[in-house]
C-alpha cells in the first residue's frame, strides 16, 4: 500500500501529504501490534469523551441551540414582580394584555399561554387524563409556526360551551392513527365538547418541554377576566425588528406606572420585567448543568494523564528507534509529526467509541432526570459532533505532546550509555509520579463531590415526612371544570361549584369504605410532597394586617380521615370530623408551626380565622374556628422547611370561587391505608376505587397510581439525579485512576529490576521489597489526596444548593472518601509489589 502511495504522482506533487500517509500507515501498522495498549488507551479516552459529548449534548439542548421559531432572539416573556420583593416573577392579570397591546411601541405582537395542565378527556375510548395548553388565538401566529393539518385558531374563538382545539402531532398519531380526516372530529375535554381544527406538526411542543396533546383558545376580552385578578397565563411578545430587550424594558416601566395609577387596587407597587424567552425558561439550567459539565471534564483529565503515562512508556520503550531514526537522518520535527500523528489517530478512535458511549448516556441521562426540559432535544447534532471532534483533537494534544518532544530529542549515544537502566530518581520517574498525583487529586474531587450527594441522600432518608408512608396508596381525582361540576358566574372571573362536587366525593368515601382490607381512606387536595396553595389570613382576635403584608399559610382542603389514613399525629384539640359541614360553625385544623409562629404565647385552639387566597383581595365568605393542632408535615419536599399549614374539611366550602381557585374543590387526591402490605390489600382497594368512580360518573378518570412511599421516593429526584451522575462519574474516575496507579507502578518496577535485584541479593527479604513499592504508592496517593481536598474544598460550593444536612467542607465525607481512595490505591499498588518480590536477582543481573 505504502509503495503505491509512493508511486501516485498525486503524493509526489503533495509531499507533505505523502509523509502524513506515511506517519498515519506506521502509526496503524505498530497499533494493530500492540492490542493490549491500543484497548486501553481507546477506553480510556471513549469514556472520558463520551461522558463529555453527553453533558454538552444536554447543555446544547438546553442553553445552545436556538429555539425552533423563526427569529426566536426577538421573542421576550413579561412577568409582573412586586416592589416589596424585586427578585419575585409572576404572570401579569390577563387583561393586561389589552394594555400592552394600547399602549406599547416596541411589540409586534403580544400573546398568552398557560403551563401544562391536566385535564380530562372523554368520548375517543376510555376516559382519560390528558396535557393542554391555553393560549390566546394568535399565540402560534406570533411564533410564525404553521400547522401540519387544518388551521390555528381565529381571533373570535374562545372556550364556551363548545370550543375547537388544535391537536398534537403525538395525539393525533395516537388517538385518531394520522388519519388525514381528522379535522371536525369531536370529543370531550373537561365537560366542553371540542372539535378539532388543527394538527401541529411533530416535534412543535410547550416552551418548558415536556408531553402535550392539545391546545385550547383563550379570549382575554371576556368579561370574566376583567377583574383583573387572573394570574395564570404566561405573556409572550415578538419585539419589532431593530427593538431591544433594554428598549422593551424602559417601556414597561412607563406603562407600568400607568397601570399603577389608573387601577391602583391591583397594581399597587407592581412593576414589569421584560427577559429573553430563552433565558426566562432555561436561565436555570446553566447553574444547574455546568457543575455537571466541570465534573465530566476532570474524568477526561484523568483519562488524558492515563494515556499520556502509557504513551510516555511506549515512547520509553522505542527510544532506541527513535535514536537510530534520528542517526539515520530523521530530525526531531520528523518524529514529533509521527508521534503526533499516532496520539492523533489514537483521540479520534476514541472519539468515535465516545460517541457510541454517548447515546448510551444519553439514554441513561433521560432515566435518571425523568421530566428534563426539551429531553426529546437531547441528541447528536452537528454542534455536538463539532464538540466531539474539537476535545478529540484537544486530547490528542494533551496525550502526545509531550511524548512526541520527548522521542524529538532522542540521542543514539545517550541511549547506548543508558542500555536498559533505569533509576527512581530520574526526571521520566519524577513525571510519572506527577501524573499519579494528578490522577488521584482528580478522582479525589470527583469522589467529594459524589460522596457529599450521597450522605445528602442519607440525610434526607432520616428526615421524618411528618406521616406513615407504608401500606398506603394514592390516586389523583380531577372533576371537569365544565358541565355537571361547575359554572360560570356572569359578570366576572366567578366560578361556582356545583352540589355534585361535594356528593361525587361523599359517594366515593361511602363506595369504599367497606372494601377488604381496607383501614382508612382520606382526600386531600395536594399529597404531602406536592406542595400545596398558600393562603393569606387575618386573626379575627389580632390588629388587622397590613393589606399588603398578610401573614401567609400552606392550605389543604382534606376529608376527615385524611389524618388517620396518613397517621399524622393529634397534639392538641381534636381532628376534623363528620360533623364539620356545610350547617355548622366552619372549623380549621393547624399544624405545631402555624401554632409557634402565630400563637407563641396563647392557646390557638378556639381563635377565628378569616383566609384569602392570594391574589384575589376576596376574603371567604365565613371565619373558620381552630378546633385542633397536627404534627408538622413536610408538604414541600424533605429538605424543606415546614411551614405554618392548615387544613379545612371538603364538606365546609365556599360555593362561589374567585378565577381557578375552584380547582382546589374539584380535584382531590385520596390516600388507602391498608391492613396488608404492598400487595393484594392494596390492589383491591385501587379496583374497589375505580369501580366506584365508573358508577358514579363513567366520564371520570383516575390519575397517578401509586404508592405513598413511591411519592415520597419522588421528592427527593432532583438530589437522587445529581447523586447518580456524580456517582458515575465518579465511578469512572476511580476505574481510570486504578489503571493509571497500577500501570506506573508496573512500569516503576519495571524500570528498577536490576535495583531490587541487587538489594535482594545483599539480604532483603521479600516484605522489604513489598514495603518499599507499597511505600512510594502511598506517598504518591497521599500528596495526590491532600491536593484533591484542597481542589474539592473551593470545588464543592458549586454544588452546594444540592446538598442537605451537610456542609461542603463537611469533615466526615472528606475523611471517607480519603480513606476509601488510599485503599484502591494501596490494591493497585499491591499487584506490582507483589511481581518485584519475586524478582530473580541473578535474571536481573544478568538481563543487565
Amino acid at each position: 500500500m505504502l509503495s503505491r502511495r509512493r508511486g501516485d504522482p498525486s503524493m509526489r506533487t503533495f509531499p507533505r501529504l505523502e509523509t502524513f500517509w506515511q506517519d498515519v500507515h506506521y502509526a496503524a501498522r505498530g497499533l494493530r501490534k500492540n492490542h493490549m495498549f491500543l484497548a486501553v488507551v481507546a477506553l480510556s479516552l471513549a469514556l472520558g469523551i463520551g461522558a463529555n459529548t453527553t453533558i454538552f449534548s444536554v447543555l446544547n439542548a438546553v442553553l445552545y441551540r436556538p429555539m425552533p421559531y423563526e427569529q426566536p432572539e426577538r421573542l421576550v416573556v413579561i412577568w409582573e414582580t412586586q416592589a416589596a420583593h424585586p427578585d419575585s416573577q409572576q404572570a401579569p392579570p390577563i387583561a393586561e394584555m389589552l394594555d400592552w397591546k394600547k399602549q406599547n411601541h416596541v411589540f409586534e405582537d403580544i400573546a398568552l399561554t398557560s403551563f401544562i395542565e391536566a385535564s380530562n378527556m372523554s368520548g375517543i375510548g376510555e376516559p382519560e387524563p390528558i396535557h393542554v395548553e391555553d393560549v390566546t388565538p394568535n399565540l402560534f401566529n406570533l411564533l410564525r409556526v404553521k400547522p401540519l393539518l387544518g388551521r390555528v385558531f381565529l381571533p373570535e374563538e374562545m372556550q364556551d360551551k363548545a370550543q375547537t382545539v388544535m391537536i398534537s402531532s403525538s395525539f393525533w398519531k395516537s388517538h385518531f392513527h394520522n388519519d388525514p380526516k381528522v379535522l371536525g372530529r369531536t370529543f370531550v375535554v373537561e365537560g366542553v365538547i371540542s372539535t378539532v381544527v388543527g394538527v401541529m406538526p411533530p416535534g412543535f411542543a410547550p416552551f418548558y418541554g415536556g408531553r402535550i396533546d392539545l391546545w385550547q383558545p383563550v379570549n382575554p376580552e371576556s368579561s370574566r377576566y376583567s377583574e383583573r385578578q387572573d394570574h395564570w397565563l404566561m405573556p409572550v411578545a415578538r419585539l419589532m425588528p431593530g427593538a431591544t430587550v433594554g428598549q422593551a424594558q424602559v417601556e414597561m416601566d412607563v406603562i407600568a406606572k400607568r397601570l399603577e395609577q389608573a387601577y391602583p387596587k391591583t397594581n399597587k407597587g407592581i412593576g414589569k420585567k421584560v427577559l429573553p424567552l430563552h433565558e426566562a425558561l432555561f436561565g436555570w439550567a446553566g447553574p444547574a448543568l455546568y457543575p455537571l459539565l466541570g465534573a465530566v471534564a476532570f474524568v477526561l483529565l484523568i483519562g488524558c494523564v492515563n494515556v499520556a503515562n502509557l504513551m510516555q512508556s511506549r515512547t520509553e520503550s522505542r527510544r532506541k528507534e527513535y535514536a537510530l531514526r534520528a542517526a539515520l537522518g530523521a530530525g526531531g520535527r520528523r518524529l514529533m509529526q509521527q508521534l503526533l500523528v499516532e496520539s492523533g489517530m489514537l483521540a479520534l478512535l476514541g472519539g468515535l467509541l465516545g460517541i457510541v458511549l454517548a447515546i448510551w448516556g444519553i439514554s441513561i441521562f433521560r432515566k435518571l432526570a425523568g421530566d428534563f426540559p426539551n429531553s426529546d432535544g437531547i441528541n447528536l447534532d452537528g454542534r455536538v459532533l463539532l464538540f466531539t471532534l474539537g476535545i478529540s483533537l484537544l486530547t490528542a494534544i494533551l496525550i502526545g505532546l509531550a511524548p512526541a518532544i520527548q522521542a524529538s530529542r532522542a540521542d543514539l549515544n545517550l541511549t547506548l550509555r543508558e542500555g536498559e537502566r533505569g533509576t527512581s530518581g530520574s526526571s521520566r520517574s519524577i513525571g510519572r509520579h506527577l501524573l499519579v498525583v494528578s490522577e488521584v487529586a482528580l478522582t479525589m474531587v470527583l469522589l467529594v463531590g459524589a460522596g457529599l450527594m450521597i450522605n445528602t441522600l442519607l440525610r434526607l432518608q432520616k428526615v421524618n415526612p411528618g406521616f406513615d408512608p407504608k401500606n398506603v396508596m394514592t390516586m389523583e381525582i380531577q372533576l371537569p371544570e365544565g358541565g355537571k361540576y361547575m359554572e360560570r358566574v356572569p359578570g366576572g372571573d366567578m366560578e361556582k361549584t356545583l352540589p355534585t362536587v361535594t356528593a361525587f366525593y361523599q359517594q366515593l368515601l361511602e363506595r369504599i369504605s367497606a372494601t377488604p382490607g381496607l383501614e382508612s381512606a382520606g382526600l386531600v387536595s395536594s399529597l404531602p410532597m406536592r406542595g400545596g396553595q398558600m393562603f393569606t389570613f387575618s386573626i379575627l382576635a389580632h390588629p388587622a394586617p397590613p393589606p399588603d403584608n398578610r401573614p401567609r399559610a400552606g392550605y389543604d382542603e382534606v376529608s376527615p380521615d385524611f389524618f388517620r389514613a396518613l397517621r399524622i399525629p393529634l397534639r392538641k384539640g381534636r381532628y376534623l370530623d363528620e360533623h364539620d359541614n356545610q350547617s355548622a360553625p366552619w372549623a380549621l385544623v393547624v399544624n405545631e408551626a402555624f401554632a409557634r409562629r402565630f400563637f407563641p404565647n396563647e392557646d390557638p385552639i378556639g381563635q377565628h380565622l378569616l383566609l384569602r387566597y392570594d391574589p384575589y383581595p376576596v376574603d371567604e365568605e365565613r371565619p373558620r374556628q381552630i378546633v385542633g393542632i397536627v404534627g408538622d408535615v413536610k408538604h414541600f419536599g424533605l429538605g424543606e422547611d415546614t411551614p405554618p399549614f392548615v387544613y379545612a374539611s371538603y364538606l365546609q366550602q365556599p360555593t362561589i370561587f374567585p378565577g381557578g381557585t375552584a380547582m382546589l374543590h374539584l380535584r382531590h387526591a385520596l390516600a388507602l391505608r391498608t391492613t396488608a402490605e404492598l400487595g393484594g390489600g392494596q390492589r383491591d382497594s385501587v379496583l374497589a376505587v375505580k369501580k366506584a368512580i365508573a358508577e358514579i360518573d363513567s366520564e371520570q378518570p383516575v390519575l397517578n397510581i401509586m404508592s405513598m412511599e413511591q411519592v415520597l421516593a419522588a421528592s427527593m429526584g432532583d438530589w437522587e439525579f445529581y447523586a447518580h451522575i456524580l456517582e458515575l462519574f465518579a465511578g469512572v474516575a476511580l476505574l481510570l485512576a486504578v489503571i493509571g496507579i497500577y500501570g506506573v507502578m508496573s512500569y516503576v518496577v519495571n524500570r528498577r529490576r536490576h535495583e531490587i535485584g541487587i538489594r535482594v541479593a545483599l539480604g532483603a527479604r521479600a516484605a522489604d521489597v513489598l514495603v518499599m513499592v507499597v511505600k512510594l504508592g502511598l506517598k504518591l496517593s497521599l500528596i495526590g489526596i491532600a491536593i484533591g481536598a484542597g481542589l474539592a474544598l473551593g470545588l464543592a460550593r458549586l454544588i452546594s444548593t444540592f446538598l442537605f444536612g451537610v456542609k461542603p467542607t463537611d469533615p466526615g465525607t472528606y475523611a471517607e472518601v480519603a480513606a476509601a481512595l488510599l485503599g484502591v490505591a494501596m490494591l493497585a499498588c499491591f499487584i506490582p509489589a507483589r511481581r518485584a518480590t519475586k524478582v530473580d536477582p541473578m535474571v536481573a543481573l544478568r538481563h543487565e
